[in-house]
């Protein structure tokens, strides 16, 4: 009984060394790189071959800071660096700040104010809606804005262009050829098609209902041709 135990004790210490070897074997060729959050989190520790990358691990969270970045020595780590040596990355935070974003809307359509973070872009913008008007964007002192990062109090305001497909044109109006045209409103659009009258002031003679081009412009001299609506601008 005395021989199997020792057998059994003999087995468990080879075992046991045979791990402790490996394990010395592994770490000895690999750099250790180290994650300090300054948190109460357990700094988290990942182990590369020389000459290899480390990746990235799961963003850290701190009560009343966002995370920025990793830094080694004070200075932003690049993680498409290779790991020569034993190094210690520590996070970087910055205090939650908020600034108020105010939209203009320019007209009836309202949009609440939003609060987003200090130095973040606002990036869900809204759409706001005026009538007979197409939306073309949001401006910021009279700049498109598209995304950049705010660090105060902003009011953006929103632009519009007149949308001619909103106006409904009538017998008598007066309007302006601003885009080819068809001489018979049963021409074939591709082959009788066309531009000498582009700027030509006029006005509407008669409307042909479902027709391709309904609007038919002239004045006292005669037709000058048959229109689709987005060819004719209301003067």
């Amino acid at each position: 009984m005395d021989k199997k135990r020792t057998i059994i004790l003999l087995i468990f210490i080879i075992l046991f060394i045979s791990a402790v070897l490996a394990s010395l074997l592994y770490y000895s060729n690999k750099y250790s790189i180290s994650f300090e959050t300054g948190t109460n989190e357990i700094i988290l520790t990942k182990y590369v071959s020389k000459n290899k990358r480390v990746s990235k691990p799961v963003e850290p969270i701190k009560e009343g800071y966002v995370f920025k970045e990793w830094q080694l020595n004070g200075e932003t780590f690049d993680f498409d660096n290779v790991i020569t040596n034993d190094i210690i990355l520590t996070a970087k935070w910055v205090k939650e700040e908020y600034i108020t974003v105010i939209f203009n809307t320019d007209s009836e359509y309202k949009i609440e104010n939003k609060d987003i973070l200090k130095g973040e872009a606002l990036v869900e913008l809204p759409i706001p809606i005026k009538e007979n008007y197409k939306f073309v964007g949001w401006y910021l002192n009279d700049n498109l804005y598209s995304n950049q990062k705010l660090y105060d109090d902003v009011i953006l305001t929103a632009r519009y262009v007149k949308e001619e497909l909103n106006i409904i044109y009538e017998v008598g109006d007066k309007v302006k050829i601003v885009g080819n045209y068809a001489s018979s409103a049963y021409s074939n659009y591709y082959q009788d098609f066309h531009k000498s009258a582009i700027g030509w002031e006029r006005e509407i003679l008669g409307i042909i209902e479902d027709s391709e081009f309904p609007y038919i412009i002239g004045n006292k001299n005669g037709v000058t041709g048959f229109f689709k609506k987005t060819s004719i601008k209301k003067i």
